[in-house]
């Protein structure tokens, strides 16, 4: 697979450069980082995100209007340092505090948590929140070692708007908290991605088949079978789902469709109406549906789906206008 690059070094940086020359009327960099920031924050909870590049748009695409003041990318596929989460945060940072969010991985929360005890050091009003919505990467009892995958922008976006209203940073923690509780998520991988950096497959498949619960780097699902239908896939995706979230009849969710990359719409719209038909037979009120590639890997053919199921608080700060180069909603009234 060939690939558009200068280096393999200097992918990361290269993107980011791109990518604010683009949309220089709203983002701008953060010297001396892997780092982008949108402009003109008011005083306020500074929502900060981000993690390994390479899953784009996540997390590069989600800093904009009612969505993170920040992104910090590490290298490919490899967490930020403490060091540039610090940096960020100090060019930022208001005296209201910063809330980080990012994926429950090891690099990554050990980064996150050592920033927030370099913040403290220097008087910064620091948190940090980690996304662990793959349900099927550890079971319900175990479920702190599960991974964040599509919805950690869940999160980043409830987050986001509870701090765009001006709750207080404990407040914003607490909205994250709760939508990060709230979620459950499910990925299907249909056939392998490849390294941005050298264009060969991450792993192998046998084809024709595909892999319920297998991680986006390739780590291993828990059940291989041969291509369903829609309806039948979706249905096999919300039997995990609901029996894990002890969702029933008369709750209320939004529903995330997600490409992982080399999905293609026709495919994404196809299987939300099939998991539409069977949420509605189970009596279960999708008050909204976002379908798109919010969390992908180069190339890679699958798909994950995402519950949150809402109440009131989550409704009310999810459910707000939001803008970013690469991603959009409008506000359900």
């Amino acid at each position: 697979m060939n690939t558009i690059k200068n280096r393999p070094e200097d992918m990361v940086e290269e993107m980011i450069e791109g990518y604010i020359r683009s949309n220089c009327d709203l983002l701008e960099k953060v010297e001396g980082v892997k780092a982008i920031r949108i402009k003109n924050t008011a005083p306020r909870v500074m929502v900060i995100a981000g993690g390994g590049a390479g899953c784009e748009p996540m997390y590069i695409g989600y800093a904009g209007e009612r969505m993170a003041d920040a992104i910090v990318s590490g290298n490919i596929y490899a967490a930020p340092s403490a060091t540039a989460l610090l940096k960020t945060i100090r060019q930022m940072y208001h005296e209201d505090g910063v809330l980080m969010i990012t994926g429950n991985y090891i690099g990554d929360v050990l980064n996150y948590e050592l920033a927030v005890e370099l913040c403290g050091y220097e008087g910064i009003k620091a948190r940090a929140v980690f996304v662990k919505d793959d349900i099927l990467h550890a079971p319900k009892e175990n479920q702190e070692n599960r991974r964040g995958i599509a919805g950690i922008m869940c999160v980043i976006k409830a987050a986001a708007g509870a701090a765009a209203c001006g709750l207080t940073l404990e407040e914003v923690e607490q909205t994250a908290i709760r939508a990060r509780d709230q979620i459950g998520s499910v990925s299907v991988t249909f056939w392998p991605g490849y390294r941005p950096e050298t264009g060969m497959p991450m792993y192998e498949m046998p084809a024709g088949t595909v892999e319920i619960g297998m991680g986006f780097n390739g780590e291993p699902g828990i059940l291989k079978m041969q291509m369903p239908t829609a309806d039948q896939l979706a249905e096999k995706i919300l039997d995990y789902l609901i029996a894990d979230m002890n969702l029933t009849g008369g709750d209320e969710v939004l529903l995330l469709v997600n490409g992982k990359g080399a999905t293609s719409n026709m495919e994404l719209s196809i299987i939300s109406n099939s998991l539409h038909q069977y949420l509605s037979h189970k009596e279960i009120t999708v008050f909204k549906t976002e379908v798109g590639n919010f969390f992908t890997a180069p190339g890679m053919g699958g798909i994950s789906v995402t519950l949150m199921k809402l109440d009131p608080h989550l409704k009310k700060y999810y459910n707000l206008d939001s803008y970013t180069p690469m991603y959009t909603y409008r506000a359900k009234v």
